[in-house]
């Protein structure tokens, strides 16, 4: 009897932390973010002419197949006297006309059986790219959320289209309709009614003109409710681009990001430890963050030139900074890699793996780091400048995918 006793109370144990290790794996799933699996978004903060800048146009032109593009535009979120104002949408084509686009379509309802019929949807079907115009984004969710157009959007990605927006069209691209209120004020709180977007990123919440008009710590608000989200501000004049799992910042201002993690650019650290968790910290132009690991991105969709350890063997030692007798740079191989440290003083920081792009080259798979090293005449290694990259061999590093 007793053996028995003990044979049930360890299958219990054993069933115990199963289920224990199962609800860890499920809140590990529902806590990622994922995106469009193909396609591209273009997710933007808003502000005066859409906060769109040249920049921004010209990746949304060019990712959309440029001359041959063919555009189709929603400004559903428009209220009722922009669209009798004109309600041919002139002026939207000849600001779309501008950009260079040719063939232009628009489509607007806001009857949910017209949203949901085979004519409506037809400018969808060969649509290399949708807009989503600002304006409220409740009136998308009512007029598209579940129907034939919504299919038709998630399609458009399937495809390898681009689906961009800003404001109103940045919030509804979301799982969770940031600020969705139906009534005229109710839109101004983070959390409101409806609260479903689109959802062409998961488990995701973006908010819009979000330091310009300090919506910074409203975020804070909608996580207390909903931790699972990752919450995502993007202020006015910038935007970010999606594709698969990771985006990429472009425009003029910064991105807020808010997952329950403090991370510096200083030494590439993200702090995830308690204080992390009513923070956010901000992105600029050229930034990468990835979605499902909710971490910043930087330089891992590099090819990594391998070298022999004979080879690293000659980059190995301590280089003064600035002719500084306090602060220096540790260049050592641990286990065949080479790694980068940070000595000042008494204070020595953790090395970090660096890997080979060319001769004399090296850089960071983490953060923005890149070690251009540099020779005497004989050819012996006498130190290294710290950059950051733009460009590489004259070709951009935007829009890389990152290699799953």
């Amino acid at each position: 009897m007793e053996i028995l006793i003990k044979l049930s109370l360890a299958i219990l144990l054993i069933s115990f932390i199963s289920c224990q290790n199962s609800i860890k794996e499920t809140n590990k799933s529902k806590s990622q973010s994922i995106g469009p699996k193909n396609g591209t978004l273009l997710i933007g903060g808003g502000g005066k002419n859409d906060g769109m800048t040249d920049q921004m146009w010209n990746v949304f032109y060019d990712l959309a197949g440029g001359e041959s593009a063919t555009l189709v535009v929603i400004p559903t979120a428009f209220d009722e006297n922009s669209i009798n104002y004109d309600p041919e949408f002139k002026i939207l084509e000849r600001k779309f006309k501008s950009i260079g686009f040719k063939d232009i379509q628009f489509i607007h309802t806001r009857d949910r059986i017209i949203a949901n019929s085979d004519e409506f949807v037809k400018p969808l079907k060969t649509a290399t790219a949708v807009w989503l115009t600002g304006g409220r984004q409740w009136r998308m969710a009512d007029a598209y959320l579940n129907t034939k157009t919504h299919k038709e959007l998630l399609e458009v990605l399937n495809r390898n289209g681009i689906i961009g927006g800003a404001s109103a069209g940045a919030s509804i691209q979301g799982s969770y309709l940031a600020r969705g209120g139906r009534d005229l004020n109710g839109n101004y709180s983070i959390i409101s009614n409806p609260e479903v977007g689109f959802g062409f990123v998961t488990n995701t919440a973006f908010d819009q003109h979000h330091l310009y008009r300090n919506r910074q710590y409203d975020m804070f608000t909608l996580l207390e409710e909903r931790p699972e989200l990752l919450g995502i501000g993007i202020d006015e004049d910038t935007a970010i681009i999606v594709q698969g799992n990771e985006f990429e910042v472009i425009g003029n201002k910064y991105v807020a990001i808010y997952d329950h993690t403090f991370w510096s650019p200083y030494f590439n650290e993200i702090d995830t430890l308690e204080t992390g968790r009513n923070k956010f910290y901000v992105l600029k132009n050229g930034d990468k963050y990835n979605l499902k690991e909710r971490r910043v991105q930087r330089n891992k969709f590099l090819t990594t030139n391998d070298i022999s350890l004979d080879d690293k063997q000659e980059y190995v030692g301590n280089f003064l900074f600035e002719k500084s007798k306090v602060f220096w740079n540790n260049i050592l191989i641990e286990n065949d890699t080479m790694k980068f440290q940070i000595v000042r003083r008494n204070i020595v920081r953790d090395p970090i793996p660096i890997y080979a792009y060319e001769k004399d080259v090296f850089y960071d798979t983490d953060a923005e780091l890149w070690f251009h090293f540099k020779r005497d005449s004989l050819g012996n290694i006498i130190g290294f400048d710290k950059k950051t990259h733009q460009f590489i061999d004259g070709l951009s590093q935007s829009f890389n995918k990152v290699v799953e």
